[in-house]
């Protein structure tokens, strides 16, 4: 129930269905990302039973057996290589969950007694670790180029050739264009300072106080008014996002108050997405928009969802207890339904009388 709670939430996420709709590249990056996650998750499961497996079998040590070839973390790196494939921006999550998943290593450990749980988990998983999540995802970004390094078209594919003195040598040739490509690359986003009317700061993302108007045009007829708006307005649910904003704050509350891996992780996972763009904002005024946030909606859905959970109630909680916090988390899904069909026409360009555009404007900075 919980699982279809999470997908319907992140259905009726207003910037979510946006970006589904639009041809920007980070709706593919939040799917990779998560899609890691998920592996990861699936990971540490596998990983626990091998341990418990172990420890029925096996005299007591020190540190604990090495845990093989691991396919979910192969899986993780995979999706994660793809994700910094898609934006360079997908390598603060996969640093991130590396560390992440290491320290699962470690509490596992210790969780079955060992006596030395994170020398076993450097000695035993680092290296596990450094494949998956480090020499395969770079494999995996390469590879990604296959098409450009196989045509003569891509662009800047030939710079090599073209301030080349000597006799020209295919590979590296093709080599020294990629890197000056990728250097051009971050030569552009590290002086990308300028001022846009729609650029925000990383701080008002979740408050959602500048989303991007992605289209706009006011139609002189079909909408029955004297003025008509059509609009795409890149902006989140806002029942979603400031009950996101308090779920993530119970999610920091459980966390201290019991150590729950779960609340850990969701916090965790929104701060990768989120933490890392307040350097670009100090240290070089980085133009950003709202929609990079996208990275950081699954993990507050995932609060949500464990809110919700929380609310309801354990099953051997008393019948009343769960039909009052059942009530709870109904009234607030079907809150996020009315406020996404509020802002529908906004979000999907319908033709609405300008006045109806107007009273979709949360704050005058949506305009």
């Amino acid at each position: 129930m919980l699982g279809c709670l999470a997908g319907l939430l992140l259905s009726v996420e207003g910037l979510h269905l946006v970006l589904s709709r639009t041809a920007l590249l980070d709706i593919f990056l939040m799917f990779w990302v998560l899609a890691g996650f998920a592996c990861l998750v699936a990971d540490r499961d596998w990983a626990r039973g091998r341990l418990v497996a172990w420890y029925e079998s096996s005299p007591l040590s020190d540190q604990g057996p090495g845990l093989g070839l691991r396919p979910w973390r192969i899986a993780a790196g995979l999706c994660l290589g793809a994700a910094c494939a898609v934006k360079w921006s997908g390598i603060f999550f996969l640093i991130g969950f590396a560390v992440m998943s290491l320290l699962w290593d470690a509490g596992a450990r210790r969780a079955v007694g060992l006596r030395e749980p994170y020398r076993g988990a450097f000695g035993k998983d680092l290296t596990s670790i450094l494949l998956a999540m480090g020499l395969l995802p770079a494999f995996i970004y390469v590879v990604s180029w296959a098409g450009w390094f196989a045509s003569p078209l891509g662009w800047g594919r030939n710079w090599a050739q073209a301030t080349s003195q000597g006799p020209a040598f295919f590979v590296f040739d093709s080599i020294r264009s990629w890197l000056s490509y990728h250097m051009q690359v971050l030569g552009f986003h590290t002086g990308l300072a300028s001022t846009h009317p729609y650029q925000s700061e990383p701080w008002s993302w979740p408050l959602l106080l500048r989303p991007v108007a992605f289209f706009y045009e006011t139609p002189a007829t079909k909408c029955g008014a004297d003025s008509c708006a059509q609009a795409v307005l890149g902006v989140g649910t806002p029942v979603i996002w400031y009950g996101g904003l308090l779920a993530l704050l119970a999610m920091i509350v459980w966390y201290v108050a019991t150590r729950d891996w779960r609340a850990g992780a969701v916090l965790a996972s929104y701060a990768f997405g989120w933490l890392p763009w307040f350097y670009y904002a100090i240290s070089d005024n980085r133009t950003m928009y709202l929609f990079y946030a996208i990275t950081m909606t699954p993990f507050m859905i995932l609060a949500l969802t464990l809110t919700a959970g929380l609310i309801i109630g354990r099953a051997d909680a008393a019948p009343n207890r769960r039909a009052l916090g059942a009530a709870v988390v109904g009234a607030f899904t079907l809150l996020a339904l009315i406020n996404l069909g509020w802002l529908y026409p906004v979000l999907v360009a319908e033709v609405i009388p300008h006045s109806q555009w107007w009273t979709r404007m949360l704050f005058r900075s949506w305009a």
